[in-house]
């Protein structure tokens, strides 16, 4: 068995030596003969992406005789790839082929060089073409170096130079999109020069200064075989594809105030951007015309003094420079101790406040960000929607009814700077805590058992945790399924306009409305009270779960309004509004 195995192996061996002395000599009389095939050109790129720019690979050749002719593309390992003609018998003169880049199975090989082979049959003579046609698919990838200036001014032409590394064989193209529209528009597109890494937009659009809002910055190039590449690799560009330093801003006025209270006869000291200039600034109570102080500054930093007698509240500080006008929120704390406090949620504002900080063209949010500093202006100028859509409202409400207040912010409360909720027979969380620090969230929920009185209102409050820093908020949480009191929530829930109704009332939270309460279309309905609680009342629209409630927790009580639309209502139903002054009445005995 062994011998035979042995002769097997030595007949082949026997064989293979034969067939690779053949070959060689074949090979020897190819190189050797005389000039078969002459002028054998091959395009030197091809891309078969079918984007119509060299798709197609041309390649020409001559023969001095006719033959039957059998042409293939080979790798560079001399393996076929692609036979495009199999003898047919062309006669002597120039011939000219193309190749659409696949190969015989009709796919596309891999990227790399692909040689013309030409087998003339009839004289048993083959030539190789000297160069092969470089196959490209992958696009380039071309990197953004940096975006100079970061920051515009509304108004002004602002020029944006725009550095980056890559092929510049063919012109670059640049673009300029604006990301706080959904999904980013593109305003501008700017042809670059040959062989250039750099590329200027010069700030305008139709001849008018880019209005204010942030901006995404793409670069597209093309390789030597003309298929594009862009920076962001897809374009309209996406946050997560984007990277720091690859989009700029532009601004109008903008000022930053203090998130904390500041005590009547204080000085508030905001920060003014928009171009330098002398600031001007106004002082009105929030949804007041009355202008209560003003004055004029010349630097950067305005010094806002608060009268001594200003109640405590909310109120807006009015700058203006250069003609442009931004406003900024102040809270405003009084002396004289009230039995309920207010806590405006500055933190949450911040949180949501769409503002680039790190100039990748997309505002950042708590949302969005895995952290935002605390000094940064409201974007645009603006007051913060929760301000005017539920903080402003209900504070309005309160004073028209002479519902007197304490006042200070979320941060004042998580740094642990006063007012502070002990000694204060109740506490009124003015708008959503969309995020909250563990600690205070601690401190509200023992606040609660041992005596105290919580009004919450807004939807998607007191269920995320985020680190507070000295200058920033950082690390968001995802919701948790309970809020800060143990209460297990469902996510809102959207419908036709309805009232809440009463379903149970122990307190006579509902006393004077028929237990039917106002109109919403959106509510966040209880799944669980906390732990022990005792439940007091609860409301809720029809067929769905109890979202307005009110329950026992240790010695305190939480009663929690559960709807976003609630301070919108407060002026024009009289069902909400006996609500809140009985809620007030409960929560400030």
């Amino acid at each position: 068995m062994t011998e035979t195995v042995n002769r097997s192996a030595r007949a082949a061996f026997a064989l293979l030596v034969v067939a690779t002395v053949a070959a060689f000599f074949v090979t020897q009389r190819l190189k050797t003969g005389e000039a078969v095939v002459k002028n054998i050109v091959v395009q030197a790129y091809m891309s078969p992406n079918a984007d119509g720019l060299m798709d197609r690979a041309r390649m020409a050749f001559t023969l001095p005789r006719g033959d039957r002719v059998t042409l293939d593309m080979d790798d560079p390992q001399g393996d076929r790839v692609r036979r495009l003609l199999d003898g047919a018998h062309l006669g002597r003169g120039r011939r000219t082929f193309t190749w659409d880049g696949k190969n015989d199975n009709g796919l596309v090989p891999r990227d790399g060089h692909y040689y013309l082979r030409v087998v003339l049959r009839d004289q048993g003579r083959a030539v190789t073409s000297p160069t092969g046609v470089l196959l490209l698919t992958h696009p380039p990838r071309p990197r953004i170096v940096s975006v100079s200036p970061r920051l515009g001014l509304a108004r002004r032409a602002t020029p944006v130079t725009v550095r980056f590394v890559g092929p510049s064989g063919s012109p670059p193209v640049l673009r300029i999109w604006r990301t706080d529209r959904r999904p980013p528009v593109l305003v501008a597109t700017v042809m670059g020069r040959r062989g250039s890494h750099s590329l200027r937009f010069g700030g305008t659009v139709g001849g008018r200064p880019l209005p204010p809002g942030d901006y995404s910055v793409s670069v597209s190039v093309r390789n030597v075989a003309l298929v594009e590449g862009s920076f962001p690799p897809h374009l309209p560009p996406t946050r997560l594809e984007s990277l720091p330093g690859t989009g700029f801003s532009v601004i109008g006025t903008v000022a930053a105030g203090p998130l904390e209270p500041v005590a009547a006869g204080g000085t508030a000291r905001l920060s003014v951007e928009g171009g330098g200039g002398r600031v001007r600034w106004q002082l009105r109570r929030l949804g007041a015309p009355r202008t209560i102080a003003h004055g004029k500054a010349k630097g950067p930093v305005v010094a806002v003094r608060i009268p001594r007698r200003a109640a405590a509240g909310e109120y807006v500080a009015v700058v203006t420079q250069r003609g442009r006008t931004a406003r900024v929120p102040l809270t405003v704390h009084a002396g004289r101790r009230r039995r309920v406090l207010v806590v405006v949620p500055t933190m949450t504002w911040q949180g949501m406040n769409p503002v680039d900080d790190d100039a990748d063209g997309f505002a950042d949010t708590l949302f969005s960000a895995r952290s935002v500093p605390l000094a940064r202006p409201f974007a645009h100028g603006r007051l913060p929607a929760g301000l005017t859509a539920a903080v402003g409202p209900l504070l309005r409400f309160l004073e028209a009814h002479g519902l007197h207040f304490d006042v200070t912010t979320d941060l004042a409360l998580a740094r642990g700077h006063g007012p502070l909720p002990a000694g204060h027979a109740g506490v009124v969380l003015a708008g959503p805590e969309t995020w909250t620090t563990a600690r205070l969230a601690v401190q509200l929920q023992a606040y609660v058992r041992t005596g105290g009185r919580v009004l919450s209102l807004g939807v998607d409050s007191l269920q995320r945790a985020v680190v507070l820093t000295t200058t920033g908020l950082e690390e968001p949480s995802r919701a948790a399924p309970a809020d800060a009191f143990g209460e297990n929530l469902a996510s809102p829930e959207l419908g036709r306009p309805a009232p809440l109704v009463a379903s149970s009332d122990r307190i006579g939270l509902f006393g004077g409305t028929n237990g039917v309460v106002g109109s919403f279309i959106e509510t966040e309905p209880s799944r669980s009270l906390p732990h022990g609680a005792r439940s007091l009342a609860a409301a809720g629209r029809e067929g769905r779960g109890p979202a307005l409630v009110a329950y026992r927790l240790g010695r305190g009580m939480v009663i929690r309004i559960g709807t976003p639309g609630w301070a919108r209502l407060l002026d024009s139903s009289p069902e909400v509004a006996a609500v809140t002054e009985r809620a007030w009445a409960l929560i400030s005995r």
